[in-house]
């Protein structure tokens, strides 16, 4: 191989793993807004609401039902805690993560692409040079 040509394989190898890690990073980005979600959707949580008076105790808002009958959060617990955990900041960040994985997904197989691809004709041209000896 001369060397224009592995200067050349040198950067395509190095566009894909950048390509990699860009994905690699959004993933993780996404990943983060999802376990956040999980969390506030998931875990009870607490109103501090001062010096004078008591913390109000609130269920998590997706396992706030004791029984069979379906009601709402904003009946179950009271207007302070739904207030508090408002669902539509939640459902904002949900949104926002599903172009960073989907980015990230794309990316990533990009990257893993062109990597297998660089080591696919690096090994090709090693077996073409190897069968002329």
């Amino acid at each position: 191989m001369n060397s224009l040509a592995q200067v050349y394989d040198r950067e395509f190898r190095i566009r894909g793993l950048r390509e990699q890690g860009w994905g690699r990073g959004l993933l993780a980005a996404a990943a983060l807004i999802w376990l956040w979600v999980a969390y506030l959707l998931v875990f009870p949580f607490t109103i501090d609401r001062g010096v004078d008076r008591k913390p109000v105790e609130c269920e998590s808002l997706a396992f706030h039902q004791d029984g069979d009958v379906e009601v709402s959060y904003l009946d179950d617990e009271g207007k302070l805690c739904d207030a508090e955990r408002d669902v539509g900041p939640i459902l904002a960040a949900l949104l926002l993560s599903l172009p960073l994985a989907t980015v990230g997904a794309g990316l990533y197989a990009a990257g893993t692409s062109a990597v297998r691809t660089a080591a696919y004709a690096t090994e090709i041209t090693r077996l073409d040079a190897t069968k002329e000896i």
